[in-house]
């Protein structure tokens, strides 16, 4: 007596679960690695928003200030009276400036989501007057 069965076996059931095992143990990392360079691209361009703002800023400090000598400005709430608009970022990134006098500034951008904190990302942009400016990410 010859039966039809239908399904598969043990073996071929275990073949499948081991591939798709091998394809998430590659897929994973890959995807977090993408996802941490998007969140590093976000914050360059972040940066970039407040660069600007602190070159519009220096050239217009010294009526602002009524000093006569061009400066940056390390507090973002007063880029924000040039046209800084950075909402977006600031809600999931910490931004410091630091150095910020006729020389150049440096600014610092750190994630601050939960999921950041076993895995931190952190952007440095640091500018000298009359040198270009470099991202260390």
């Amino acid at each position: 007596m010859h039966r039809n069965e239908r399904g598969f076996t043990l073996m071929e059931l275990m073949v499948v679960i081991v591939i798709v095992a091998i394809l998430a143990a590659v897929a994973v990392p890959l995807y977090i690695n993408y996802v941490n360079d998007a969140r590093r691209t976000e914050a360059k361009a972040a940066i970039g928003a407040i660069i600007t703002a602190e070159h519009a800023y220096y050239l217009r400090s010294p009526d602002l200030l009524g000093t006569g000598v061009p400066t940056y400005t390390s507090d973002l709430a007063e880029l924000q009276r040039v046209g800084l608009d950075i909402t977006d970022a600031d809600r999931t990134w910490d931004f410091t400036i630091t150095r910020a006098d006729e020389s150049g500034f440096a600014v610092s951008a750190v994630l601050t989501t939960t999921a950041s904190s076993s895995n931190p990302i952190a952007v440095d942009y640091t500018y000298t007057r009359g040198e270009s400016g470099s991202f260390t990410p």
